[in-house]
């Protein structure tokens, strides 16, 4: 899944659970992983819905995903917000139970159903207890197909979202994501925000609107995984997702284009140290070079204290408290982000230390030790992506809406092991150019000039 949730991991695309799981699920043990291979099938439902199957008996416990197409980059401007309020509005109530008789039935049956809305898509996610499976499912229909859209929860949510405005002007991570996007994509959808008078114009006409836009069977995609057969899951969907109309696929916005790189973007902040976000043009998740990226970026920064930013920005100079690097994908974007965070008086060296450490790989590339060492802990890490059942729900299910085949998960690993040092090289040269990154700091930094224009990044 690239944009309900805000990062990507290099190759694992691991999904953050939406909502708080029962007690007991957190107390999961090892299950389907301890195996190696996850037995991922494609099951179609009694009423000709599809989904992807894990069924593992060793936990008690049910996770389901589910994903649509079509998120806050499709709304209409003036509803900015409109999607995640909807999203938050689902469980707020729903049939005959009013939000806190829905909250207090979640809490009876140890269960958790929540939604999210991302750039791109909206996704539902249901965790319950094996013996509370079909009292679960019903609450999950009931959140999906009778969301009440009160008016008071709403308007709790509207002034949560006002009050967050209000301070956000204070919040470096806002401020800097804020000027990054629009650095990189200003006319996109991706630029924009809520705003004060979009959230006063969302009314529960506008909810209904955005659900009836969301939710239909046409690019619906349900991952399940645990203490589930084919045919209890088959009745499951169809209880919950059957009432869906077919619906068409939603309206597309266009391509971001990248514009061309701002060597250097300041925006004033007044505390002791600094935040840094760096981004430069990336590749979609199809592309043939995704996988050596995922072997590149471990070594230019995505491999915590073995990446090379950590151990010459971090370990060797002590310039900041910690810095690294990751693939970020959306629908319609693809970039090579990468943050750190410094005293104001180191920020300068910071970056410029960053941009050698790039300009050194881009024109040295990387060694064979690198790469095998990248390959190493990209393949032996992985088992601990997968040692849960919740972690399974995340992995399989984001492979699925990435448009992996449902055995992906067990040919990942080697896919990772043919990377070679020739396509690991081919990558940096294709995409770590440090003359094609824009660097946004947050802060006081001493000693740096922002740059009044954009750069054409060195061939």
């Amino acid at each position: 899944m690239r944009s309900v949730f805000a990062a990507l991991a290099a190759l694992a695309f691991v999904v953050t659970p939406l909502g708080a799981p029962p007690a007991q699920a957190q107390r999961q043990t090892e299950s389907a992983s301890a195996r190696h291979t996850i037995p991922v099938r494609e099951i179609t439902s009694p009423g000709g819905i599809s989904a992807w199957l894990v069924s593992d008996a060793t936990v008690p416990i049910i996770i389901m995903r589910a994903y649509w197409r079509g998120g806050s980059a499709i709304e209409p401007e003036n509803l900015t917000g409109a999607t995640g309020v909807m999203a938050d509005m689902m469980t707020e109530g729903a049939g005959p139970l009013d939000a806190n008789a829905y909250k207090e039935r979640l809490q009876e049956l140890n269960m958790g159903v929540s939604f999210a809305s991302g750039w791109d898509g909206v996704a539902m996610s249901l965790t319950t207890l094996s013996e509370n499976r079909d009292a679960a499912v019903e609450m999950a229909r009931l959140a999906l197909n009778e969301p009440r859209f009160d008016a008071e929860p709403l308007a709790r949510i509207k002034r949560q979202m006002l009050v967050g405005i209000r301070t956000r002007d204070t919040n470096p991570n806002y401020i800097a994501n804020l000027a990054l996007d629009r650095a990189l994509y200003p006319d996109h959808p991706y630029a924009r925000r809520t705003s004060r008078e979009g959230v006063e114009a969302i009314n529960r006409a506008a909810l209904q609107q955005r659900r009836a836009a969301a939710f239909n069977r046409t690019t619906l995609q349900i991952t399940i995984v645990g203490d589930i057969d084919e045919a209890a899951a088959g009745r499951a969907i169809d209880t919950i997702f059957g009432a869906l109309p077919q619906g068409a696929a939603p309206p597309e916005p266009p391509q971001a284009q990248l514009s061309a790189p701002t060597p250097l973007i300041v925006r004033e902040l007044p505390q002791p140290q600094s935040l840094v976000l760096f981004a430069g043009p990336g590749i979609q998740d199809e592309d043939p070079d995704w996988i050596p990226l995922a072997v590149a970026n471990y070594i230019l920064g995505g491999g915590g204290f073995s990446s090379r930013l950590m151990a010459e920005v971090r370990e060797a100079r002590g310039l900041v408290y910690g810095i690294g690097t990751s693939p970020s994908v959306r629908d319609y974007s693809a970039v090579i982000r990468g943050s750190a965070q410094t005293e104001n008086g180191d920020v300068r060296e910071a970056i410029e230390l960053t941009r050698a450490e790039m300009a050194q790989l881009y024109t040295e590339g990387a060694t064979q030790a690198e790469v095998n060492d990248a390959i190493t802990y990209l393949t032996g890490s992985f088992a601990l992506d997968l040692d849960s059942n919740a972690k399974i729900a995340s992995v399989v299910h984001s492979y699925q809406a990435a448009g992996r085949d449902v055995d992906y998960i067990n040919r990942r690993n080697d896919l990772i092991r043919a990377v070679t040092r020739d396509d690991v090289n081919r990558v940096i040269r294709r995409l770590f150019n440090p003359q094609s990154f824009t660097f946004v700091v947050v802060g006081q930094p001493e000693g740096l000039e922002p740059s009044a224009a954009p750069i054409t990044p060195a061939q």
